[in-house]
């Protein structure tokens, strides 16, 4: 059975124009820069796919010459793409990451960009091909992009297949068992590049590279995949002669390299599992951003929105900074609240106001009022405090709302009662104002303004009086913002426009402000 036969009974292969994916204007626009620039790149691999990168749908994985750097590097710069740091075990000699964003979908891209070809194993990317400038000789032009000649592509395909090929595979594909040891997106790829040459040309081809390179093994493996792509006896032979082609371009000994590998795989297994992998970060440090507004103004689905959209690049942790998350103390001083109030109410009709065991149920059921209020301030300044320490470590902290004045998530206990309170409500609400006073400013305050027909509108549940309250409070916030201009850094955003539009217009503030 060839490659192709049998790479059809499982995946559906597709060509780049069959993907429909629709390239960004302003990918686009960069590869154009760069190929008016004249500066030495290439889309060095996966190039099946290279609309879907174009389209930010998948990584874009750039190669550019050393010598070519600094001028790279201003391109994106005048482009507006901005780097990101890798967590440390993703970190890699030669390699940087970059963001980009398309202000007319509002949709993220990301370059890899590689000053020197790194590959080999999952968690390790052990070797450095010694071949760069041939391989940024024999480029070609697709979609506007400078990619590989489908030759090089090859060559360089083989060996990170054999470089990934590792023993279990070995096992797998000896026995038919499971998946196949050689992926089928990488089957994929070589069908793909084989319609486009031909060995003799891959042979021509492997001519002009250093003598070092054992140039067998790369036909010995196409030769082979075509005709049985589960020969595990075959590709182990040819892994381990892969290997030791490459091993004076590697970048630690062999135990090294694989004592790395099972230590990130180890703590992937037992330690990730229970917590999500850490994406990249900013190199300057992060970002705190909250949304305020009225009920009705879309805080929660546009905080859910932005979250998965910064997520797909940059480490985005999310925190509800309102009181439907109680803690353990604050769920119980509640339930005792209603037990008091609940005895209040009754033994009040039963004894009459003036009573003296009524008014001390009122007294209690304010302190238990009053101590839920404050262990939901507790419970705020927990989740900030961890939002802060997120933020230090490069990350875009995404706040659903955050601490004003009452009813915008601020202080509560001075209104308790309209404000007749006893002796100890005022200390415990002078504790509160204090906790509320350690929120400091957040890096960007973005207010969603609605009006109150439209939130109501949205919200037909919600009782007109607390939208309107609600409303005068957040026109009295924004006073008071216009007043501190050099402390917080705001905007206001009109959030009766319909919710696709309002969802870009913030997308582009975000943007700016990282």
């Amino acid at each position: 059975m060839t490659i192709r036969s049998e790479v059809q009974q499982r995946i559906q292969i597709q060509s780049p124009a069959e993907t429909g994916a629709d390239i960004l204007p302003s990918v686009k626009g960069l590869f154009d820069v760069l190929n008016q620039g004249n500066i030495r790149y290439c889309h060095w691999k996966s190039n099946l796919r290279l609309d879907w990168g174009m389209a930010g749908r998948t990584d874009l994985d750039v190669l550019i010459d050393p010598e070519h750097r600094q001028r790279f590097e201003q391109v994106l710069a005048d482009q507006g793409i901005k780097p990101l740091l890798a967590p440390v075990a993703k970190r890699y000699p030669g390699l940087e990451h970059y963001l980009g964003f398309d202000a007319q979908t509002g949709r993220f891209f990301h370059l890899h960009v590689h000053y020197t070809l790194v590959l080999g194993e999952q968690f390790v990317k052990n070797y450095s091909l010694p071949f760069e400038k041939q391989f940024l000789d024999a480029t070609r032009s697709s979609h506007g992009v400078k990619v590989p000649s489908p030759e090089m592509e090859l060559i360089v395909l083989t060996l990170r297949a054999l470089l990934k090929y590792r023993d279990r595979d070995v096992v797998k594909d000896v026995f038919s068992i499971r998946t196949p040891g050689i992926p089928d997106h990488i089957l994929n790829e070589i069908i793909w590049l084989l319609e486009q040459t031909s060995l003799q040309q891959v042979e021509q081809t492997l001519q002009t590279l250093p003598p070092s390179m054992d140039r067998g093994v790369i036909l010995e493996f196409l030769e082979t995949i075509q005709v049985a792509p589960r020969n595990g006896f075959a590709l182990f032979r040819l892994r381990s002669r892969v290997r030791k082609m490459l091993r004076p371009y590697r970048r630690r000994n062999r135990l090294l390299a694989s004592l790395n590998y099972f230590k990130i795989l180890g703590h992937k297994l037992l330690i990730q599992r229970s917590a999500p992998d850490r994406q990249m970060g900013l190199p300057n440090g992060g970002l705190m951003i909250a949304l305020v507004g009225v009920d009705g103004a879309g805080k929660s689905t546009l905080c859910d929105d932005l979250t998965k959209w910064l997520r797909w690049k940059v480490d985005t942790p999310f925190h509800y900074l309102g009181s439907k998350q109680p803690s353990v103390w604050t769920n119980w001083s509640y339930i005792f609240f209603r037990m008091a109030r609940r005895g209040h109410r009754e033994l009040s009709a039963l004894l009459g106001r003036g009573n003296l065991l009524v008014k001390l149920l009122l007294n209690i059921r304010q302190v238990f009022l009053a101590s839920h209020y404050l262990f939901v301030g507790y419970d705020r300044y927990g989740r900030y405090r961890l939002a802060k320490r997120e933020a230090g470590r490069g990350s875009v902290v995404i706040f659903d709302r955050y601490p004003f004045e009452a009813p915008l998530d601020g202080p509560e206990i001075h209104l308790i009662d309209n404000g007749f309170i006893n002796q100890v409500c005022r200390k415990l609400s002078h504790v509160e104002k204090e906790l509320y006073s350690k929120f400091e400013p957040v890096d960007m305050l973005i207010l969603l303004n609605v009006d109150p027909e439209v939130s109501l509108q949205r919200k037909p549940d919600h009782p007109l009086e607390t939208i309107q309250a609600k409303n005068t409070a957040l026109n009295a916030v924004k006073t008071y913002l216009t007043k501190e201009p050099e402390t917080w850094n705001w905007v206001s955003v009109d959030a009766n426009m319909p919710f696709d539009d309002v969802l870009l217009h913030i997308k582009r503030i975000i943007w700016a402000a990282l």
